[in-house]
C-alpha cells in the first residue's frame, strides 16, 4: 500500500443500489472491506467478483434492490 493510501481515513460514505456501484468501488460485507472486481448482472440481481485484502477473490449475490455499504478513503 503506498504512503498516500496510508495515511488516508476510510469513511463510509453512503448506502447504494447494486446499479450504483462501480468496479474499483471499496465496499463492507460481513464487517469486511472489499474491492469491487467485476460487476455482471442477471435476471434477480447482480453477481459481484470481489477483492480481500490478500487478493483472493470472492462472489457474491445482490438482489435489484438490495444497498449495500460504500467507503471512500479520505484525507
Amino acid at each position: 500500500m503506498s504512503a498516500t493510501m496510508m495515511s488516508m481515513e476510510l469513511r463510509f460514505a453512503d448506502h447504494l443500489l447494486p446499479n450504483q456501484l462501480a468496479e474499483g468501488d471499496l465496499i463492507k460485507i460481513e464487517n469486511q472491506y472489499l474491492t469491487i472486481k467485476e460487476i455482471r448482472e442477471i435476471d434477480t440481481g447482480y453477481f459481484l467478483t470481489l477483492l480481500d485484502d490478500f487478493d483472493d477473490e470472492i462472489e457474491y449475490f445482490l438482489g435489484d434492490d438490495e444497498k449495500i455499504e460504500w467507503y471512500v478513503f479520505v484525507e
